[in-house]
């Protein structure tokens, strides 16, 4: 190779228009595409790894505009032209600073799980779920507390429901799900990216919560007030137990005001999500913050 040639090759690398376009990976057996399904599969990998398996674009856009670091775009060009999606992984080409690794179709399959997926997936860095990140002695919004919640489309329901109602944190008591599973990614359109959220150990979360002289709140069919005439004050915890068992006996000894939801019908009880919901609205109305 002459002088001449390496002078100009390293000149034209250093080109701020020369960007290297890798390989198309094809095969469901490269390690990337193996990766990609564990994070997608494995809470334990997830774990590991700090990080979490997001499909779909408008989730990923979502999780961005939160401020949450991508460390990687996975896409098949057929299907993302076919969404839409491409016209941002245009954009991403030329501006962000993360991996973004074209797939062929087989490939791309192999790692969505949507039944109609738009070409686009992500690797989105976890953050700390610890309590300190709730910043109680600021608050003015009800703090949700759900006990040993086991279901990750509901908590991911919930979790979009708390964002749009304004819930000031959402509290997880020992749940029985990993709340980067990407069915709670998904149910909550990427809203989990907005909530501000802790994760912890009942006795933990008591002590923590006790040092604000928040009241506890929860909801019981035998109770005599209803949630819409109950005089919610800012430094309310609603609690809400699994979707099986409903609350434990932990925390049915801290609750200072029980309260039910009005029923014109003749069920008893509403799925969970709807549950808090409900709640969630009456508190904004008696409050006027709807």
């Amino acid at each position: 190779m002459s002088s001449t040639f390496r002078i100009g090759l390293a000149l034209f690398l250093q080109n701020p228009f020369y960007k290297i376009v890798p390989e198309i990976i094809t095969s469901i057996s490269n390690p990337s595409v193996k990766e990609l399904v564990k994070l997608r599969e494995s809470a334990r990998r997830r774990r590991e790894r700090g990080c979490f398996f997001v499909e779909g674009i408008e989730d990923l856009l979502t999780m961005m505009a939160a401020g949450k670091e991508v460390s990687g775009i996975y896409y098949n060009a057929s299907l993302a032209i076919h969404s839409g999606s491409m016209k941002d992984i245009e954009r991403w080409k030329e501006s962000e600073n993360f991996q973004l690794q074209e797939l062929g179709e087989d490939a791309f399959l192999k790692v969505a799980y949507r039944r109609n997926p738009d070409g686009v997936v992500g690797i989105v860095q976890s953050w700390d779920l610890g309590l300190s990140n709730l910043k109680c002695e600021e608050l003015n919004q009800p703090i949700l507390l759900l006990d040993e919640i086991e279901k990750p489309g509901n908590l991911g329901a919930i979790l979009r429901t708390s964002e749009a109602l304004g819930a000031g944190s959402v509290i997880l008591s020992e749940p029985r799900v990993d709340f980067f599973n990407p069915n709670v990614v998904r149910s909550s359109r990427g809203l989990l990216a907005n909530v501000n959220l802790a994760v912890g150990e009942k006795g933990e979360i008591l002590e923590y919560l006790e040092k604000f002289g928040l009241e506890f709140v929860a909801t019981s069919a035998k109770a005599d007030q209803c949630s819409h005439e109950f005089q919610y004050q800012a430094n309310t915890v609603l609690v809400f137990g699994s979707e099986s068992e409903g609350l434990g006996e932990f925390w049915k000894g801290k609750i200072k005001q029980w309260i039910r939801l009005k029923m014109l019908g003749s069920a008893s009880s509403l799925n969970l999500n709807v549950s808090v919901g409900c709640v969630l609205n009456d508190y904004n109305r008696i409050n006027q913050k709807l």
